[in-house]
């Protein structure tokens, strides 16, 4: 088997120098080898066809796009995979920002404002999901939640309110981050669901 690794190895490097070069028979190589694990990977992730495709096209747009300094990369399969996982982190975040920035919209913007049908559906579908989430919390883990995240008291100010000590608040709204992240998985990727709850 070892007898094998420098033909394969000299064979990547001869492809990435190519590539470096501008040779797009080269970057057609490299896209039909790859372009079908990156989309399993993404989809994975994102569980969107639509999405898997636009975010798979983004990396190999930014491969060719680099590709001057591709040259000096030494594992073509990992360096690949690791650009379409921070792609894939980079749209879930802007993906949960577009939807937050909806919901601030809707609650506190214009009121004459229509707002699109497919915004409302995104808007409505999120608030919903998270309510449900915080409806099954254990009653003082939700209203711990409720005070912090729902009302902006600060945990000190809680902590006061409560009687608790401060490392307990901290202690009840870290069990329902993750309480809620766990009812959000069913029904969304899970780097959606650390971006949206972190942007909160």
């Amino acid at each position: 088997m070892k007898s094998n690794l420098k033909p394969i190895k000299h064979l990547e490097t001869e492809l990435l120098l190519r590539l470096q070069k501008g040779d797009e028979d080269a970057f057609t190589e490299l896209y039909y080898a790859f372009y079908d694990k990156l989309f399993g990977f993404v989809l994975g992730i994102t569980h969107s066809k639509p999405k898997a495709e636009d975010i798979t096209q983004d990396v190999f747009l930014k491969i060719w796009q680099n590709r001057n300094e591709i040259a000096a990369v030494e594992n073509i399969p990992a360096f690949l995979f690791r650009v379409a996982q921070n792609q894939t982190i980079d749209q879930l975040r802007k993906s949960a920002r577009e939807i937050i920035a909806l919901s601030a919209h809707f609650e506190f913007g214009n009121e004459n404002t229509t707002p699109e049908p497919l915004e409302l559906l995104l808007n409505n579908e999120l608030k919903t999901k998270i309510s449900e989430a915080v409806n099954q919390l254990p009653p003082q883990q939700q209203k711990i939640y409720t005070l912090h995240k729902e009302q902006g008291i600060k945990q000190d100010e809680i902590a006061r309110q409560l009687n608790l000590s401060l490392s307990t608040i901290q202690s009840h709204i870290k069990l329902a981050m993750g309480n809620i992240q766990k009812y959000l998985s069913t029904f969304y990727s899970e780097l959606l669901i650390i971006a949206v709850l972190l942007s909160f």
